[in-house]
């Protein structure tokens, strides 16, 4: 019986010691395979946080004076009108004259370009500016502002409900209408940039082209052009005379007595018979 018990301890202690490292083995196994899976998931993680996103679009203002000459100024004046609206625009202010019109239009700025395109075809075109301010930091801070304010508005609206004294009262209501009064101007310079960027201003002047005078000929023009000459002429020394005169009335007088002073000497001067 103690020959056999032997063998049998040392068969159980084998058994053992390759169950305790096929235990190892797994668990490292695992411990790797997890290892690999983590560093693709913290790559993925990092490469979803790292897309940058879509930016912003750019706040433009688009402005445009336009000058053409047209023979029929009300005619390019209908025609300056049918295509704002036809654009979804509109005519903001119109000034005319005699020979000419000036026209203030509001359009849509993505379709300003074909719109003046269409004008241009009026008549000819003698001066045309484009221009374009781009307003995107001054909406952004705008906005900012007025988060800020609403804020600020809304923590003394609170203060308001909680105050208990009359000298309370009126010390957060006075702050708070000054508050609401930046927070209203700021909120209509956002509303007017913003209208500005969706509908671009457009200038148009329209007149009628400017014609050289036909020069006189023959008989009765020379005739005309003699006698304006002969009356320029006639005119010139009658300025002449009327600016020596002066001078020559005040110098005549101290000529005469020099000149009788003279005289008499000589007078004196002859002998007697």
């Amino acid at each position: 019986m103690g020959r056999l018990r032997w063998p049998l301890v040392v068969l159980m202690a084998l058994g053992a010691l390759v169950g305790c490292s096929s235990a190892e083995q797994n668990g490292a196994d695992l411990t790797t395979d997890s290892h690999a899976v983590a560093p693709s998931e913290s790559g993925d993680t990092a490469q979803s946080t790292t897309k940058p996103g879509p930016l912003a679009p750019r706040q433009v203002v688009r402005t445009a004076d336009v000058d053409i000459e047209v023979d029929d100024v009300a005619a390019a004046e209908d025609a300056v009108r049918r295509v704002s609206v036809a654009a979804g625009g509109f005519l903001q202010q119109v000034n005319s004259r005699a020979a000419s019109t000036t026209l203030v239009a509001r359009v849509p700025a993505g379709k300003l370009d074909q719109v003046l395109v269409e004008i241009s075809q009026l008549g000819r075109v003698t001066s045309r500016d484009v221009r374009a301010e781009d307003v995107t930091d001054q909406l952004v801070d705008t906005g900012s502002r007025i988060e800020s304010q609403r804020a600020s508005v809304q923590r003394l609206r609170e203060l308001m409900q909680r105050a208990t004294t009359v000298d309370e009262i009126v010390s957060i209501e006075s702050e708070l209408t000054s508050r609401e009064t930046e927070l209203d101007a700021l909120e209509r310079r956002r509303a007017a940039l913003s209208g500005q960027v969706e509908m671009a201003t457009l200038t148009v002047s329209l007149d009628r082209p400017s014609t050289a005078p036909d020069e006189d000929t023959g008989f009765l023009a020379g005739l005309s052009g003699g006698w304006r000459a002969l009356s320029a002429t006639g005119a010139f020394l009658l300025t002449a005379l009327g600016a020596v005169l002066p001078f020559a009335a005040t110098l005549a007088a101290p000529a005469a007595a020099t000149w009788l002073l003279v005289r008499r000497r000589a007078a004196l001067r002859r002998p007697t018979s």
